[in-house]
């Protein structure tokens, strides 16, 4: 029943892409969006892309919603110089597959969007079986001008390791530290103890998962500069974000 669901969903593009902001600390407004896969026939997008794995249409349905998911932002933007970015979710073992720059690239032609306005985001939840050959492909992308994000980092194993490893753009904090911030000396600790190596090594901290002032303001008194969550903004249709796009437009001319 899954596979035949899946097919279905692929074969009939029967998903669409809702967006969360990322928020400048600073400036309190937003940097730009992740792009969050969303469809009728899977309640939940993890299971759907855990059972695709299993299958041979799994490259298929990342690069479909990687496409979808470029194409739907740049209805957002209104020229090359909205330099909003756009955070896309990819499995190291699609990234890695030789046909996805080519896709990446062909697709990106076709919009306004330039490659210095794609956060790659790398999903944790999958393990990077050979780093060598991984880092490579990361590498390649990123002498095209892409810019490269670690998802959930304290959250699996591996995710020190390839901060160090492929030195990414961003390192995106897994949202558990951002719980309860305010109240836990360790969690604050071990958030600007990661802050620290960040502005150390001119990579941009994000700390997600942010869902009450208090902790909002105590990420902002450790250093954290980027933010995302509940708190500012949840996940919304691609209709709502344009509309606050075009009223935020307005109010600064």
């Amino acid at each position: 029943m899954s596979i035949a669901k899946i097919n279905d969903l692929i074969d009939n593009e029967k998903f669409e892409h809702h967006f969360q902001a990322l928020y400048d600390l600073h400036t309190l407004s937003p940097i730009g969006y992740e792009a969050l896969l969303r469809t009728n026939l899977f309640k939940n997008p993890e299971i759907l892309f855990e059972k695709a794995s299993h299958t041979d249409r799994f490259f298929e349905l990342e690069i479909r919603s990687v496409k979808k998911a470029l194409y739907s932002y740049d209805s957002i933007l209104t020229s090359p110089s909205d330099n909003k970015k756009i955070l896309i979710n990819v499995f190291p073992t699609n990234l890695a597959d030789q046909r996805f720059a080519e896709i990446l690239n062909h697709t990106l032609h076709e919009t306004k969007i330039t490659p210095d306005q794609v956060i790659i985001e790398i999903n944790e939840s999958e393990i990077i079986q050979n780093v060598d050959y991984f880092s490579d492909s990361v590498q390649e992308l990123k002498n095209q001008g892409y810019l490269i994000a670690i998802d959930d980092v304290g959250k699996g194993v591996s995710s020190l390791q390839a901060i160090v490893e492929l030195q990414p753009d961003f390192v995106k904090m897994d949202r558990y530290f951002a719980k309860h911030l305010a109240q836990s000396n360790r969690k604050q600790e071990m958030v600007r103890s990661i802050v620290t190596y960040c502005l150390n090594t001119n990579t941009k901290f994000v700390l997600e998962g942010i869902e009450i002032p208090e902790d909002l303001e105590m990420a902002k008194k450790i250093g954290v500069s980027i933010v995302q969550g509940f708190l500012l903004a949840r996940p919304e249709p691609l209709e709502v974000i344009k509309k606050y796009e075009e009223d935020h437009r307005m109010t600064e001319n």
